[in-house]
């Protein structure tokens, strides 16, 4: 089966209750945004989450397709956590 990985910002911090929601994704909170991520199956999926996030009142910042990690690509289920953006000197 072939997952897509996709990213999801929410403007704002979500409590251990509405982080609990997103089970078999990553929850990572940076600077005024929190971070869903991880693998879905098939377009049903996507469309899943987007009605989990309007029905808990988030507001979406930004959805993006990302590559998968280098354990997804290789049938294992662990997720990496985003990497932060790097600067350049």
């Amino acid at each position: 089966m072939t997952h897509h990985r996709y990213e999801f910002r929410v403007a704002g911090r979500l409590s251990d209750l509405a982080r609990s929601a997103f089970d078999g994704m990553t929850v990572v909170e940076v600077p005024v945004e929190t971070v869903i991520h991880g693998p879905l199956d098939d377009p049903a999926a996507l469309h899943q989450v987007l009605a989990r996030i309007q029905a808990m009142g988030l507001q979406v910042v930004s959805l993006k397709q990302v590559p998968a990690a280098p354990t997804e690509r290789h049938g294992c289920s662990e997720v990496s956590p985003p990497q932060p953006a790097r600067r350049s000197p």
